[in-house]
């Protein structure tokens, strides 16, 4: 996702969001859980996720600022085009993935988390039983 966001995602809060809009539009809920919290959908994982990919030297995540901003670095896209072409070799519905991820990424891209939040599927996730998977 975030090679698609052009290699730099600016606060958790859009990074998140825009990883559930993916997950609600091209993947099962059973296979990758979101939990209901105070702005909406979390994935629990997200930061161990970010601190390996972060001591893997695939991202950095710039905690200094203001508002939490992730990039991704040379070595992260040359993993990341790897993954891709793999990908679409081995998953015959990996096209559709990568599209679904483009098209999350360019509706999102110049939007802040706290527009994002106010998108209807973000909305009907924190309607849910807080702390309950979404």
């Amino acid at each position: 996702m975030l090679d698609e966001f052009g290699g730099e995602i600016e606060g958790e809060l859009k990074f998140n969001k825009s990883l559930y809009q993916y997950r609600h539009r091209a993947v099962s809920e059973e296979n990758w859980a979101f939990k209901r919290e105070q702005w909406g959908p979390t994935d629990p994982g997200f930061t161990s996720i970010m601190d390996s990919m972060d001591d893997l030297n695939l991202t950095d995540n710039s905690d200094d600022e203001p508002i939490h901003i992730f990039r991704i670095t040379s070595k992260g896209r040359q993993v990341a085009s790897g993954i891709k072409r793999g990908l679409g070799k081995l998953d015959p519905g990996f096209s559709e993935k990568l599209d679904t991820i483009s098209s999350v990424a360019h509706r999102n891209k110049n939007r802040s988390g706290s527009e994002i939040v106010e998108d209807d599927d973000i909305q009907e996730a924190k309607e849910e039983t807080y702390q309950s998977n979404v």
